[in-house]
Formats: C-alpha cells, sequence, structure tokens
C-alpha cells in the first residue's frame, strides 16, 4: 500500500498548523490514489463523497464538458472535490489529470472527523471555500437541485481523530442495530468496556504526547485481535467499545482475555523509536438480556467495568 510522508502533507493548504500527531488515526484513514494523464478523476453530473488532495503533478477543471477549455489548472497543495461532498450534490465539472498525478483521498466522513477534531483544519477548510467562491472564474458551482441529505451524517464526524477508529455518536447508533439484530434473531450479543488504568497519571508522569502513543497503541492492538464482524469504538478519553455479534458470556470473557493479553504484550514506540512503559487496563463485560437496549447494554457494561478497577485494576469482571 502506498504511502504519503509529512512533508507532502505540509504542502497541503488544509494541513497548514495542523498538529499532525493528534490526527494519526485520520490519516490512517486516507488512501493515496495515482492517475495517469487524462484519466478522469470526478466527472460532472455524477456523486462525488471524497475530497482529493494533490501531492504531486496537475488536474485540469472543466466545466460542462472535457472539450471545453479548463476553467482552472490546480496543482501540489490544492484540493478538489469538496464542494460535492459538503452540499451532497453532483460535481457540476469535470476533473482530469493533466499529467500524472498522486493524490491523497480523504472519504467524506473522513474530512468531517477532521473538521470536528482541528480547528486548524476546520480554519483552512473555510478560506480555501471563501477564496473559491470569490473567484468566480474557478470555483466549481453546483446548481442540481437533488434530494436532502441526512444532517446527521453531514454534521457529525464517526472517526476518532487520533486512533481511528469510529467514536461514540457512531457507536451508540450501530450498537442499537446489533441490539435490535441480536433480539429478532434471538442470538446473543455481549459488549466489553475497556480503561487505561490511571491514564491521567500516566500522563501527567510522561506526557500528553507520550500518552497520545498509548491510545493509539492500544486502539490498533484491540483492532488487530477482533474478528471482521465485531464492532470497536473509542468511546471517549481512554475508554474503549468492544461489540461481539452472536457471543455468549462465557466466549466473551475468553474473549476479553485474549484482549487483554495482547494490550499487555504491545509496546508502544515513539517516533523516535523509544518505547514507552505501557499502562495496564481493566475490562468489564455484559451480555444482552430480553428487554435491553444499547444504552442499557452500555451502562451494565459500565458497572462491570468499575467493579474490575475496584477489585484492584488490571483485571476483568462481568
Amino acid at each position: 500500500m502506498e504511502t504519503f510522508r509529512e512533508e507532502d502533507l505540509r504542502k497541503i493548504r488544509l494541513f497548514q498548523s495542523v498538529d499532525f500527531d493528534a490526527i494519526k488515526g485520520i490519516l490512517d484513514a486516507c488512501t493515496i490514489r495515482s492517475l495517469g494523464a487524462g484519466e478522469v478523476l470526478i466527472a460532472a453530473g455524477q456523486g462525488n463523497r471524497t475530497v482529493y488532495f494533490l501531492l504531486e503533478g496537475h488536474v485540469r477543471v472543466h466545466l460542462s464538458s472535457i472539450r471545453n477549455q479548463p476553467t482552472a489548472i490546480l496543482g501540489p497543495g490544492e484540493s478538489v472535490g469538496e464542494m460535492s461532498v459538503i452540499d451532497h450534490k453532483p460535481a457540476s465539472a469535470f476533473v482530469v489529470a493533466a499529467e500524472p498525478v498522486r493524490l491523497l483521498a480523504m472519504e467524506e466522513e473522513i474530512l468531517w472527523s477532521l473538521i470536528h477534531s482541528s480547528h486548524a483544519a476546520a480554519s483552512n477548510l473555510l478560506i480555501a471555500l471563501s477564496t473559491r467562491l470569490r473567484n468566480t472564474d474557478t470555483v466549481i458551482f453546483d446548481n442540481s437541485d437533488s434530494g436532502e441529505t441526512d444532517q446527521d451524517d453531514r454534521h457529525y464526524g464517526t472517526v476518532d481523530a487520533l486512533t481511528g477508529l469510529h467514536n461514540r455518536h457512531w457507536l451508540e447508533i450501530i450498537l442499537d442495530r446489533q441490539v435490535q439484530r441480536a433480539a429478532l434473531s434471538r442470538r446473543p450479543l455481549s459488549l466489553i468496556m475497556i480503561d487505561i488504568d490511571y491514564f491521567k497519571t500516566f500522563n501527567n508522569r510522561y506526557g500528553h504526547a507520550y500518552g497520545d502513543h498509548v491510545l493509539y497503541s492500544v486502539a490498533h492492538t484491540l483492532s488487530d485481535y477482533l474478528r471482521p464482524t465485531d464492532v470497536i469504538a473509542r468511546y471517549g478519553g481512554d475508554e474503549f467499545v468492544v461489540a461481539l455479534p452472536e457471543m455468549g458470556f462465557e466466549t466473551a470473557m475468553d474473549a476479553g482475555g485474549r484482549l487483554h493479553r495482547a494490550v499487555m504484550n504491545a509496546v508502544p514506540v515513539t517516533p523516535d523509536g523509544s518505547a514507552i512503559p505501557h499502562p495496564t487496563i481493566s475490562i468489564g463485560l455484559a451480555t444482552l438480556k430480553e428487554g435491553q437496549t444499547g444504552a442499557d447494554l452500555i451502562a451494565e457494561a459500565d458497572q462491570a467495568l468499575n467493579r474490575a478497577k475496584n477489585n484492584g485494576p488490571n483485571s476483568i469482571s462481568a
């Protein structure tokens, strides 16, 4: 998989003055795309849910038809696709590679998560859009009247910027669906809540930059030891929640133990290559009971987590 360097991102206007360490998860969720000369990136009249940031090469912007003269030529640091991502209407211009290009592709939900996570990125996006609206020769207008959009999806980021996991807002929506599915199928559903022990003390001792690396490490370690059907989210602060569909109590306890061992064996490493002392974790487990809602299941797992911490942290409780 092709990667990008921080110096590549520094050329992009959206990322100017943005703390890259604070958005590692978002950057991990982006992809690199390469196009040959003449390839179409965005087609007029079609939907687009991705913002593209030019790393190398140039693209041409054609209104109405590719046969028309380009109304703009954009190069490294510039972006395309924001307007259709923001208003959910079909693109009104063609964007075509003028030469071989490399682009950073950021899906819609990733963009909104970045905007919610970074004041600098939000300011940069506002400035970029304002500049385009003032320059009517290069703005990509969208005059179509498509249907109404889902305001919840547009106004809330669903990805945690630091870890790359989904966030609490997304979890609460998905968990309600999981509960309904479990009730209809009469299949079990278990929930694990994970908390890093004494994380505030750890942050105060080693610094927030080290704390961020630990959160990132825990998130990716947990993800590596889950099934494709499992659901994981950063619930907030130093808490993570894992939903285990079709998994009853005993099997879920085994899964909790496996996750606990995996995290304890992980060794977070800083960019300079130094290893970070790893705090312990506590785990609370709950299995769905008849009539419970997603909120009920979370509350029960939270109570179990409190018991684990009260029994002496670095343990699992139900």
